[in-house]
């Protein structure tokens, strides 16, 4: 529900109802990207409420990412958050991205032959300590760390994968066109965490900042599990949308 108005007469918080008011703004374009909000002082001034509750609807939408503070300048609309798109079909976050219009880089910071653990060998549907291909990446998006990712991939189904060169390029289309492994399904498990120390690290957000954890094992048209990752997105710059069809 949207307010053109603050109503103190209705059970619904005030500072609610200031939220929804700035955020029509931003959804109808009225507020630009990149604008500089009315100051918390002229906020309180024009809807006649408290400066906290003033500060307490725009902590919640610079925490939902609509916002963003620039100490001693003010506070500004954001760009909008990044559709994580790929999640609901089978295609890749780089190529997702790319074909967006979306600048990629990739920064590879391991690509190892090492023994599959118990927990990984379950996943792979393979032997424990059978020889895996791991690479754990950071991807950005115009130059902003987004997303870092951990795959998992048996060594006997592409041994010369350890060689490739993968920076700047999308592992699932080396994979089809290098090393005969198409992706054709994926379980895909998706949930909400709170970013760690070395989140914090590699992705430039705060401890506990909110983080998607995605979780997909990958598989041929022959029902071969050719790859388990796990990525760590940044909440406040996408968004999981799924359509729905009956």
């Amino acid at each position: 529900m949207q307010f053109k108005q603050i109503n103190k007469n209705i059970p619904i918080p005030v500072y609610y109802q200031l939220k929804e008011i700035i955020r029509e703004k931003i959804e109808t374009g009225e507020l630009k990207i990149g604008e500089k909000i009315t100051s918390e002082n002229k906020l309180s001034e024009i809807y006649q409420i408290s400066r906290m509750t003033v500060r307490q609807a725009i902590k919640e939408l610079v925490g939902e990412g609509l916002l963003y503070r620039d100490k001693g300048r003010g506070t500004f609309v954001c760009k909008p958050k990044i559709n994580y798109g790929f999640i609901q079909k089978l295609t890749t976050f780089y190529d997702d991205m790319v074909g967006k219009g979306y600048t990629m880089r990739t920064k590879i910071l391991k690509q190892e032959i090492k023994p599959a653990s118990k927990a990984i060998a379950k996943k792979l549907n393979i032997e424990e300590n059978e020889k895996i291909i791991y690479i754990f990446r950071v991807r950005y998006i115009e130059n902003v760390p987004i997303v870092h990712v951990a795959n998992h991939i048996p060594y006997k189904l592409c041994p010369d994968l350890i060689n490739e060169d993968l920076t700047d390029k999308s592992l699932y289309q080396t994979l089809a066109e290098k090393h005969g492994l198409v992706a054709y399904k994926a379980r895909v498990t998706l949930e909400a965490i709170v970013a760690s120390e070395y989140d914090s690290e590699l992705l430039n957000i705060k401890e506990s900042a909110p983080v998607h954890l995605m979780k997909n094992i990958t598989y041929t048209k022959e029902n071969t599990i050719m790859d388990y990752f796990e990525s760590h997105f940044r909440g406040d710059k996408g968004r999981v949308q799924v359509e729905l069809y009956k």
